[in-house]
């Protein structure tokens, strides 16, 4: 109980701000999450067949269902929307995570001003947990475009960055060439020479 009081008083405090709140599906077509997160992503999803032979999921997390809408619908231009509800979605960790995990979130969706835009999702992120008088607290900021930025500012081969952008989403794969990058183990001395 405590927490559904705690997520209520987000969700007022975010739609002060001016943000709409969304309905989201539970249930999406799983090549959605497929193709962006890479098969090895199939484990961690609760997938099934409807009757004509569609492979559905329950939705893994809120804001891939968020932005699937988006898309669906043709929408255009900005859009400041909130949402809540309950992700499904597996753990490697059997005994310490629930697979269901109930989630907040908000974003601005068709920016033409990232900036602003991220700097009002980042004000409101604060003020929301000062309202709430918490001694501490963690905000996950979800936009792959920073890591993006950071990595073209590396000083490394740019088939390299290439590569760490695309199989970002690939967790131990990305991790692989983290080492493989770090040890430079993916170049074969005898080739080489």
């Amino acid at each position: 109980m405590k927490s559904k009081n705690l997520s209520d008083k987000i969700l007022r405090s975010i739609k002060s701000k001016g943000f709409k709140y969304i309905q989201l599906p539970s249930v999406i077509e799983t090549n959605h999450i497929v193709q962006r997160s890479g098969e090895s992503f199939r484990k961690f999803i609760f997938s099934f067949t409807d009757q004509s032979g569609n492979e559905l999921c329950l939705r893994p997390d809120l804001t891939i269902a968020s932005c699937l809408r988006y898309l669906k619908n043709n929408l255009k231009g900005k859009e400041k929307i909130f949402y809540s509800g309950q992700a499904y979605r597996k753990s490697q960790n059997k005994k310490k995570n629930s697979i269901i995990r109930d989630q907040v979130g908000f974003e601005i969706i068709g920016s033409q001003n990232e900036k602003n835009d991220d700097k009002e999702i980042i004000n409101t992120s604060l003020k929301s947990l000062k309202n709430f008088k918490y001694s501490s607290g963690t905000i996950t900021i979800g936009n792959v475009e920073i890591f993006n930025l950071l990595i073209s500012k590396l000083d490394i081969p740019k088939r390299w960055k290439l590569r760490l952008s695309r199989h970002f989403w690939r967790e131990d794969y990305f991790n692989d060439l983290l080492k493989r990058l770090e040890t430079n183990s993916d170049v074969d001395p005898t080739i080489v020479e």
